[in-house]
C-alpha cells in the first residue's frame, strides 16, 4: 500500500505498535472511524499531501550498524 501511496503522488507513514499501548489510541481512532467493536486496530495509514518532501535520516556507516560472528556489545 505504501508504494501505490507514493506512486500516486501521496505520503503517508505506518503506525503501529503505540496505538495498542494502555492508552488505547486504537480505540479512539476506530471510533473516529466507525470501525465495527469486533474488529481490532492494529495499524493506521493516513494518507496525504506533504507539505515538504521528507529527507533521508544520516545513516550510521556499515561498521557501525553490522558486524560478523559476534555480537558488538560496546559499552
Amino acid at each position: 500500500m505504501l508504494l501505490v501511496i507514493e506512486e500516486l503522488g501521496y505520503r503517508s507513514c505506518w503506525y503501529e505498535g503505540h496505538i495498542t499501548d494502555d492508552d488505547r489510541i486504537g480505540d479512539k481512532i476506530a471510533g473516529i472511524l466507525n470501525v465495527p467493536e469486533e474488529y481490532d486496530l492494529v495499524c493506521v495509514l493516513p494518507v496525504g499531501v506533504a507539505e515538504d518532501e521528507p529527507s533521508a535520516p544520516k545513516k550510521k556507516s556499515f561498521d557501525e550498524r553490522a558486524w560478523f560472528n559476534a555480537f558488538n556489545c560496546e559499552e
